[in-house]
Order: C-alpha cells, then sequence, then structure tokens
C-alpha cells in the first residue's frame, strides 16, 4: 500500500479566508478495504493517514478524526468518534459536505452561510446527495446510497463509487453533526464560513501531488475564497 501525506501551509499564507488543514492521499489497490455490514475488521485501514484528530468536546455526535482513501474506483470513508447516538448513521445526522469544484462560490455553504466550504455532494449518513440549491437553501438530489459497516458505532466505515459525486481528483471536505452547523463540526473551523477551515483530499500521486501541494498555497495567496 503507497502512501502520501501532503500537509500544506496554505493556512499560513491565507490566514484571512477559508483554508485547507491538511491534505493526504491514500491510494490502495483494488477493493482493498472491506466496507460490508458485519465486517467489524479496521485492519484494512493499516497504514493510512488519517486527517488531524479533533478534541473531544461533549456534543452527542462528536467527531475524533475521519480518514478517505481511494482505490481506481471506489472512495472509502472511516469515521471515528468520541460520542455518537444510538441510531448511528441511520439517524441522518451525520453530514459529510464534499467540495468537488474547491471553491465556495458554489454548492451548500449552510442554512447561515457558515460553512467553510461550498458543498456539490454530501453523505447524510449512508445517503449520498448532489446540491441542487443556490447556496443556502436546502436542496438535494438522490444519487444513491454507500456501502457501509456502522459497528462498532464509534468507527464507522463506508464506500461508494467515485463516479458518484464526478470522480474528482480533489476535494475539500468537513463534517457536521446537523443541518444547520450547530452541532459538532469536523475540522474546528468549518463553521467559520469564509475564514473557516477544512480537510482536502487528493488522487493525484506523486510527484504531481508535490507541486499540488505549492500550487495551491500559490493559489491561496492570488485567489481569495467567496
Amino acid at each position: 500500500m503507497k502512501l502520501h501525506i501532503l500537509p500544506l501551509l496554505a493556512s499560513l499564507a491565507c490566514s484571512a479566508h477559508a483554508a485547507s488543514v491538511m491534505t493526504v492521499s491514500n491510494p490502495v489497490s483494488d477493493n482493498a478495504i472491506n466496507t460490508a455490514a458485519s465486517n467489524n475488521d479496521r485492519s484494512d485501514w493499516a497504514g493510512t493517514i488519517a486527517f488531524p484528530t479533533d478534541a473531544a468536546e461533549g456534543d452527542t455526535i462528536d467527531f475524533a478524526s475521519i480518514t478517505v482513501a481511494h482505490d481506481s474506483a471506489m472512495f472509502y470513508v472511516r469515521e471515528q468518534l468520541f460520542a455518537n447516538n444510538a441510531s448511528g448513521f441511520f439517524s441522518g445526522d451525520q453530514l459529510l459536505l464534499i467540495d468537488t469544484d474547491q471553491s465556495r462560490s458554489s454548492g451548500y455553504r449552510g442554512a447561515s452561510d457558515t460553512f467553510s466550504i461550498g458543498a456539490e455532494y454530501m453523505l447524510q449518513g449512508i445517503s449520498i446527495f448532489a446540491y441542487t440549491g443556490t447556496g443556502t437553501d436546502w436542496g438535494w438530489n438522490y444519487l444513491g446510497a454507500a456501502v457501509y459497516d456502522d459497528f462498532p458505532i464509534l468507527d464507522h466505515e463506508l464506500s461508494f463509487a467515485r463516479s458518484l459525486i464526478g470522480n474528482p481528483t480533489a476535494f475539500d471536505l468537513i463534517a457536521v453533526s446537523d443541518y444547520f452547523g450547530a452541532g459538532d463540526a469536523y475540522v474546528d473551523g468549518a463553521n467559520g464560513g469564509a475564514s473557516g477551515s477544512y480537510v482536502t483530499y487528493t488522487t493525484v500521486p506523486e510527484p504531481h501531488a508535490l507541486l499540488l501541494g505549492v500550487a495551491g498555497i500559490a493559489a491561496c495567496i492570488g485567489r481569495r475564497r467567496r
């Protein structure tokens, strides 16, 4: 399993507006991660790099960390939590928001315009949606369901076809525990609006991924995210 991790210094260059706190790539062999229900085994995530661990904040749903990986056809997501409600994924209160064009000027920014990204896609539990609204209204088109294993309840994993979200080579990501961003948000600063924070996943292998990190800092200096 080849691993690539690309922490970016973009937050230093873009302290006045939204910035990625970390960029990661975890390429794996096809079907190397098994997310089938009742699998209950996370050993196939060994060696992958997680995004930063959040602090425990006492929320009913309290995110700890998120890990993303990919193979030639699938994206894989692992969510580790400090606390969760009894319904797990099926509560509908775990929202994973994905910004595939990496621009806050398009996509869902939260009902109060507080999210640090503009999400083109959302995982609400295991359901995958494409955004159809204009930025702050709640408008989504159902695309399909992820293959998932939500036991143990504080360590979920799921997978879905890369083509469902347009097969992006990179995307920005946050997670929130309710529709309006009033609960827990991952990462810290995800509710910070245009000056908030998010994490970035890329499928671009080295050496191009290294160039992406440099280009991201340069772009951040020259272009304000709106």
